[in-house]
């Protein structure tokens, strides 16, 4: 079987029409809330994980999960700081208020 007949064509990036300026600024807002929830959350689970060390104590199962949710936080604070950045590029780029919905 030819293969141009059996399997769809991917289209390429260029092919796809733009977002529109509503939908390029809910995208942002959406990186930069996945970044916010990351970071409380890893601080909240990091509160309970240090209150459970003071009580049992320190063994390598806890170490290691306090090394993931360091590691959550720090990615966390990365995507605020990159969709931060983009939304400025964004703004500055269509203006202030584009992309906002009243």
């Amino acid at each position: 079987m030819d293969d141009e007949r059996s399997e769809p064509h991917a289209r390429s990036a260029r092919d796809l029409p733009t977002p529109s300026l509503i939908q390029q600024r809910m995208a942002l807002q959406r990186r930069r809330n996945w970044g916010a929830y990351t970071v409380v959350s890893c601080v909240l689970i990091s509160s309970m994980w240090a209150v459970l060390v003071m009580l049992d104590g320190v063994d390598l199962w806890r170490l290691l999960g306090s090394a993931l949710l360091l590691f959550g936080a720090v990615m966390g604070i990365r995507e605020i700081r990159s969709a931060s950045r983009a939304t400025r590029v964004f703004e500055a780029k269509h203006g202030r208020d584009a992309g906002i919905q009243s």
